[in-house]
């Protein structure tokens, strides 16, 4: 077992330094490069301050992080309940957190993961630095999973069939008639992104449809789905109906619509996805594609724990249930097909 000594003595700093530092003294000055040396000393040597720390390996906290952007987003909701589910019937407590503060106090963070308080991170990313600052320190010493993002090796992630969900939402307004079909687009280079665009493009090119024409950003907030979906409308020749890229992107086009004077589903089809409480109680009530969520949050857990036992890298894609279609109040037959 290493020594205090030993760390030092490899960092090249007092053993008071490694002390204060490990145990996370505010009071404490030094460079951070020699910082750096000394966890990553620390870290080699398998060294803590604590001996539950130290005996990682041996003995778990029983405790697994996850952490996310939004807090209040529904869709992340449904993930933390199945991961919470999950972790329960293991014998684990789940402690979920926002991304951007554990980056914002990074040292509080690093503190905590090197304390052996958790076991295992579960990250949804949102592509910004704050994903790199939490992963980084996360990743330093314990496993890390990807949530809801496909990824390669060596990352470990758990995603759902969003290009299949895509294809679907779009696929249930052209059945309907539809030809002019918006698609309020998620921004960013992540999966999520790339395959629900690729998802709405697709099913819009088996049908004989433009798949570039209607594309615009707007599908993560009420906010931007609002403000897209009033673009929209303003246009010469509005679309008659729009898939939004998220839950929440949808129920703002349906405000927007409803601001405009504009009637849906009878001038404007309106599909949202995922699925949440509250679609089937704005009005009208969102049509949705509905994803495994809950699911995700459980298998997210399940190899969480085969990599904190120490099993390689895996990149799983939730199939089981598969994406549904939740017919609602908001899409109905294009205009130039009722009579």
């Amino acid at each position: 077992m290493a020594t205090i000594v030993e760390v030092a003595r490899q960092a090249g700093v007092t053993a008071s330094v490694v002390s204060r530092l490990l145990n996370g003294d505010p009071t404490l000055r030094i460079r951070a490069e020699t910082r750096d040396r000394v966890l990553a000393v620390a870290a080699a040597l398998d060294y803590t301050p604590n001996h539950a720390a130290r005996a990682l390996r041996r003995a778990r906290a029983g405790t697994l992080g996850l952490a996310v952007h939004d807090l209040h987003n529904p869709v992340y909701a449904e993930i933390i309940a199945g991961a919470e589910a999950e972790a329960r019937e293991r014998g684990s407590v789940l402690l979920v957190a926002d991304v951007n503060s554990l980056a914002s106090d990074d040292e509080t963070f690093r503190r905590v993961v090197q304390g052996g308080a958790i076991d295992g991170l579960m990250l949804q990313r949102d592509g910004d630095a704050s994903d790199k600052v939490v992963a980084r320190v996360a990743g330093s010493r314990v496993p890390v999973v990807i949530l809801n993002e496909r990824v390669r090796s060596p990352l470990s992630g758990v995603a759902v069939d969003d290009r299949r969900a895509a294809m679907l939402a779009t696929r249930h307004l052209i059945a309907l008639g539809h030809r002019d079909i918006a698609y309020l687009q998620v921004s960013g280079s992540n999966s999520r992104a790339r395959d629900r665009r690729a998802g709405w493009q697709a099913a819009m090119r088996d049908a004989g449809l433009d798949a570039t024409g209607r594309m615009v950003v707007g599908g993560v907030r009420p906010e931007t789905g609002y403000r897209a979906m009033t673009d929209l409308l303003a246009a010469h020749t509005p679309p008659t109906a729009v898939f939004a890229g998220t839950l929440l992107a949808g129920v703002g086009a349906l405000t927007a619509a409803r601001d405009a004077g504009v009637s849906v589903p009878a001038r404007l089809s309106v599909i949202g996805f995922h699925d949440g409480w509250f679609a089937e109680h704005v009005y009208p009530a969102l049509t949705v594609v509905r994803l495994p969520l809950r699911e995700l949050g459980r298998q997210a857990v399940r190899l969480l724990a085969r990599r904190i036992d120490g099993a390689e890298a895996e990149q799983i894609l939730v199939s089981s249930p598969e994406p549904e279609l939740v017919p609602r109040g908001s899409t109905g037959p294009a205009p130039a097909r009722r009579g």
